[in-house]
């Protein structure tokens, strides 16, 4: 048996525990079969302090503190073997802080248990950095904002290294970029980054064949670049470095006629900004962009205006196409391909004066298909589907003007949504399912608050938990079931405030 264990100075269940201000009375609830289903206190006919439930046959389910009255501080949760399966951590009757969750295996008769995740609450909203496992050991960290996915994540090794960075924004992925990979030969390659303890870049390398080549540069903890050096299959090239003797100039080179023939600047000798060739006639023959580290990070043509016109590489560290495409007056028109630093394609799709049109295609570094959607004036419109890295769907659903419209469909780890969206919200019936197509939730939103009935199922088919929503909140009886069939807890609600507890009125005044 696993089991994480809390220290609790008990209070006598023979007499009532004078508070405060009033009276903790000791009660408890017992099964049909004379076991108990819980034990806890009363203060003024409403649960208070520490409280314990049951499974029918006497294994612990459940156990916590509230604080007048407010589920507080750590709780514990059970599965039927006596397993710890969750910790969640409340302040004032939200989440608040880390909610850890465990699975079990078993083989050869010896149980194994493992940390499936760990997720950073705010007042019941994911906020910050949550960590998921893959039988204890770490394999992706995800940023949330509001309750969305939200800035870099990463995924990791089995050693430990980031493998990949994931770009987040508004609980979309953005980019997904592979780093720190290691050959089949044992060999570096690509692309390698090394990151502070706050998760601040400390270094970025290139390798071929575990030889550095091509640009590296390191920082500091406020991401400010201490150097910057080129390397040529392992020999050092170009060290650039923080030193205010280096110089910046401009240079400019004329035709014999005196037509400009060429205009760029310099510093310490190397290429920095926009350097433009001019044809005899005037015109820009081609701009080429570098960094403040005299990096190539994009080519193509200008007008007369600098505007960027015709076709335009953007250029990664390593020396590949990033993406390319063409510009008309400075904007984006026609199709775009952008790529991993292997070439191979990310992502492709149209533009037209600068916004996205028609349909957009994003690939996993495999070359398999990762999603597609449409956009029409820069905003989703029409279907979306998004596939994981074996083809199957995973999301699927229509969008309108940039909002969620009409029925979608998740997969979401251990079972799948169904529902409707209307101007971007839940409406109508949703059901929920096992992966084994048995359903696992049914319930309706009416503009994306849960209205009516809501119910959720076990495997086996019978009711683990139901209640009523008005709008969002909690109203009337809510009950919760054993896997067996059996109700072990009734809380009623009124106005989304617990009512009465396992029949027992409780006092809303506090």
């Amino acid at each position: 048996m696993f089991r994480i264990t809390l220290a609790v100075v008990l209070l006598s269940l023979t007499a009532p525990v004078f508070g405060q201000d009033t009276v903790l009375t000791p009660t408890t609830y017992y099964y049909d079969n004379g076991n108990k289903s819980s034990e806890g206190f009363l203060r003024n006919g409403k649960p208070d302090g520490y409280w314990k439930s049951w499974y029918p046959d006497g294994t612990l389910r459940s156990e916590g503190n509230r604080k007048y009255f407010l589920l507080d501080s750590l709780w514990i949760f059970y599965n039927e073997s006596g397993d710890t399966t969750q910790t969640i951590s409340y302040l004032n009757g939200k989440k608040n802080g880390y909610t850890t969750t465990w699975q079990y295996s078993e083989k050869d008769g010896k149980k194994t248990g493992y940390i499936v995740s760990r997720e950073l609450f705010l007042n019941d909203v994911k906020e910050g950095v949550s960590f998921y496992y893959d039988k204890g050991v770490l394999v992706r960290t995800i940023p949330w904002l509001n309750g969305k996915k939200h800035g870099t994540g990463k995924e990791y090794d089995k050693d430990g290294r980031v493998i990949v960075l994931l770009e987040y924004a508004n609980d979309f992925l953005l980019h997904r970029e592979r780093i720190n990979r290691i050959d089949n030969n044992g060999k570096k390659q690509g692309l390698w980054k090394e990151f502070y303890s706050s998760g601040q870049i400390k270094s970025e390398l290139y390798y071929v064949n575990d030889t550095l080549h091509g640009y590296s540069r390191t920082f500091d903890r406020a991401g400010r670049v201490l150097e910057s050096i080129r390397f040529q299959m392992g020999d050092t090239a170009v060290a650039l470095a923080d030193d205010t003797t280096q110089r910046s100039r401009f240079v400019e080179e004329y035709y014999e006629t005196g037509q400009i023939k060429f205009r760029g600047g310099y510093f310490d000798d190397k290429p920095v900004g926009m350097h433009k060739k001019y044809s005899i006639d005037g015109q820009v023959i081609v701009g080429r962009e570098y960094n403040q580290e005299n990096q190539l990070i994009a080519t193509g043509p200008l007008d007369a205006n600098d505007r960027r016109q015709g076709k335009w590489q953007y250029i990664y560290e390593n020396g590949e196409i990033k993406s390319e495409g063409n510009y008309k007056d400075g904007k984006k028109t026609g199709e775009w391909i952008f790529y991993y630093p292997d070439k191979k394609t990310e992502q492709r799709g149209r533009y037209a004066s600068d916004r996205p049109t028609g349909e957009w295609k994003w690939y996993y570094p495999n070359g398999k298909l990762w999603r597609e959607e449409v956009y029409e004036r820069g905003k989703e419109e029409g279907s979306f589907t998004e596939y994981d890295t074996t083809g199957a769907v995973i999301l699927k659903g229509q969008y309108l003007e940039g909002e969620k419209t009409g029925e979608w469909y998740y997969h979401a780890g251990d079972h799948t949504e169904k529902g409707s969206y209307q101007e971007g919200l839940m409406e109508g019936e949703w059901k929920h399912y096992y992966l084994n197509g048995k359903l696992y939730f049914e319930g309706k939103f009416v503009q994306g608050q849960p209205d009516g009935k809501h119910i959720w199922y076990y495997e086996n088919g019978r009711k683990k938990e139901e209640g009523n929503y008005v709008l969002g909140s909690r109203e009337k009886k809510w009950i919760k079931y054993d896997r067996e069939g059996y109700p072990y807890l009734v809380i009623t609600f009124r106005n989304d405030l617990e009512y009465k507890l396992n029949g027992a009125r409780i006092n809303l005044q506090h």
